[in-house]
Order: structure tokens, then sequence, then C-alpha cells
């Protein structure tokens, strides 16, 4: 893979269509604007996001729980401020009688004259019972 200015991935190289079959729940996250809000840049189209379904150019902060907005969207703006290539965190939760884990994956990439986001989430349930 070829290498954008400052040793990141440039987003070019990220086809989130070609991707989503392996990877259903893949999104391009940018920053705008003075405060730097984050935004939805592209995503796959999932049957069924673990969170609100992301809006094209909508805030990423209006398809997160609320009680989790502020730790992810700081979790994100660290990542892109610090160009660290991944950042990783598994949520639990209960859901039919079954605990489900949520993983997140995410990782800045060059993008234009600045940097955005890759991210992937991961749904992961214990196999059913026989």
């Amino acid at each position: 893979m070829k290498k954008a200015a400052g040793s990141l991935p440039d987003a070019a190289h990220f086809d989130l269509k070609s991707l989503s079959a392996d990877y259903p729940l893949l999104a391009r996250i940018g920053a705008e604007g003075p405060d730097q809000k984050l935004h939805w840049r592209e995503f796959t189209e999932a049957p069924h996001w673990p969170f609100g379904p992301p809006v094209k150019d909508a805030p990423v902060a209006e398809s997160i729980p609320p009680l989790s907005v502020k730790r992810v969207v700081n979790a994100f703006k660290e990542t892109l401020e610090s160009g660290i290539p991944d950042y990783f965190e598994t949520t639990s939760w209960l859901q039919g009688g079954r605990t489900v884990s949520l993983a997140r994956l995410v990782a800045p990439i060059a993008a234009g004259a600045g940097r955005e986001l890759i991210a992937l989430w991961e749904i992961m349930e214990p196999p059913a019972a026989p």
C-alpha cells in the first residue's frame, strides 16, 4: 500500500464499497469547522448499525448513544490529532438474555491536506446454545 505524507495510508486506498463484504460496519470520519466537529464522510450500507445509523455529512455525535458521546468523540479526536494508528474498545451489553460485545478499531488516514479516520466496528456474539 502506498503511504501518504506523514506515513499515514491515503484515504483513496480504502474502497468502502468493496471492503463492505468483509467489513460491514466500516466508515470514514472527518473533522470540520473551527471546532473540528466529527462528521460521517462515507460508510458501508450495513443492514443494522449497533447504534443510530450514520448519515452522510452529519455529526458523528448524533449517531452515538447519549451516554457514550463524550467518551467516543474524545477518543476519536485524540486518535485524529495524535496520528496513533489505532484505538480499540469493547463494550458489552445484555441482549435477549445473551451478552453481546462491540469492538471498535479506529486509525488515522491521510485525506487531502489533512487527516480523517477509518473506523471499524465488529459485533461479537457467543455461539448459540445447542
